[in-house]
């Protein structure tokens, strides 16, 4: 496993070098307010632990040309694990965030022994395969679909009966014997999206998950914002205590199997899911409401730079729900003649079963390497 013991500030300094992949010491300095002599020991620091390497020079602005500093994807290694209702996925990442390997882990019972089997062999099978050195992996990341009660300790839905109450991270660091760091599946969606999706764009942004479930992760000033017990986020319950019908896939499914579109379950609706099928517009009619309501809410509330529609939904069906938000303040008086700065409204990049595992991998990073 990499060295960890690292100073606070080469820890910062790796963590903007990963966000650009190669950056000059020049930038690092403009970016980062530190002296030329703090950046050169960080990177020094880093360089001798095997964590970057000096390339090229390269000008930039006035006086002598400034080293170029390169992230080195092997130097570490993270498995990220995305637990759902009806679906598990589990990746491997490289410390540029680059997806080495991928496989669903999905168990007919869901229960934590079969899965983490499954995630143990899938270890095994990609570092054999690869050739990639297993002392690098920095650990595991587990997402689960449901809200922290304890640190470490979820409650999902009936469906993950097995992964409930428990403590995950000290359970599974006992089967697997490495670090585990867990977290609720909105959160690491939004590391996910932060690290190789549309919000790598923005320092500030929510992420709206729908999946069988509803919640949002909350990323601001690039940091993940989590609340006083992890549960930033756990929007559903805005919809309940304002009398209006929660948007999720489960109620996708049921209408659409009340208009005679049949699904074996979520996972086959998002991969069969055509937008013309009957019933995909009596579900909008339904629930577009909800997601104005919740789009104005968020940005009342946050102010952040973008609100980003992801999760489980299918990416055709969530351009329509952003194409038609009716934002409350379409609706008053103008001000002076101006309104508030708006708010970016995008859909996800990533597929929609990938940024879960994605950002369950990088969570391992950020606690163990990153600032």
């Amino acid at each position: 496993m990499t060295n960890r013991r690292l100073s606070a500030r080469a820890r910062s300094v790796l963590s903007m070098i990963r966000r650009h992949g190669q950056v000059s010491r020049a930038v690092l300095i403009r970016e980062s307010g530190l002296s030329g002599t703090a950046i050169f020991r960080a990177t020094e620091e880093l360089e001798a632990s095997g964590l970057v390497r000096s390339g090229e020079s390269v000008i930039a602005g006035r006086g002598q040309p400034s080293t170029t500093i390169h992230i080195e994807p092997d130097a570490a290694f993270s498995l990220g694990l995305s637990v759902m209702t009806d679906r598990a996925d589990v990746v491997l990442i490289d410390m540029a965030g680059t997806v080495r390997a991928r496989r669903e882990v999905t168990c007919p019972d869901m229960s934590r022994s079969a899965i983490i089997a499954e995630v143990l062999r899938f270890s095994d099978d990609v570092f054999a395969a690869s050739g990639l050195d297993r002392r690098r992996l920095q650990g595991l990341g587990v997402a689960v679909a449901g809200y922290f009660v304890d640190p470490g300790t979820v409650n999902p839905g009936f469906e993950l009966e097995d992964w409930a109450l428990v403590d995950l991270g000290d359970a599974i660091a006992r089967d697997l014997a490495m670090p585990v760091v867990v977290e609720n599946i909105a959160n690491a969606a939004a590391l996910g999206e932060r690290l190789l999706g549309t919000g790598a764009r923005f320092e500030s942004f929510c992420y709206i998950n729908v999946a069988a479930g509803f919640g949002a992760g909350i990323v601001v000033d690039g940091a993940l914002m989590r609340g006083r017990h992890g549960n930033a986020g756990e929007i559903g319950g805005l919809f309940l205590s304002s009398g209006r019908v929660t948007p999720n896939l489960a109620t996708l499914r049921d209408c659409l199997a009340e208009h005679g579109v049949h699904c074996d379950g979520i996972s086959d609706m998002i991969a069969r899911f055509d937008p013309e099928w009957p019933g995909v517009e009596a579900w909008l009619a339904t629930h577009q409401p909800s997601f104005s309501y919740l789009f104005g809410a968020l940005r009342f509330t946050l102010d952040c730079e973008a609100l980003i529609l992801g999760g489980r939904l299918p990416r055709a069906l969530a351009r329509r729900i952003v194409d038609a938000i009716d934002w409350p303040e379409n609706h008053w008086p103008i001000r002076r003649g101006r309104r508030a700065p708006a708010t970016a409204t995008m859909v996800a990049h990533l597929e929609p079963e990938l940024s879960g595992p994605l950002g369950a991998a990088a969570l391992v990073f950020h606690r163990t390497l990153f600032d």
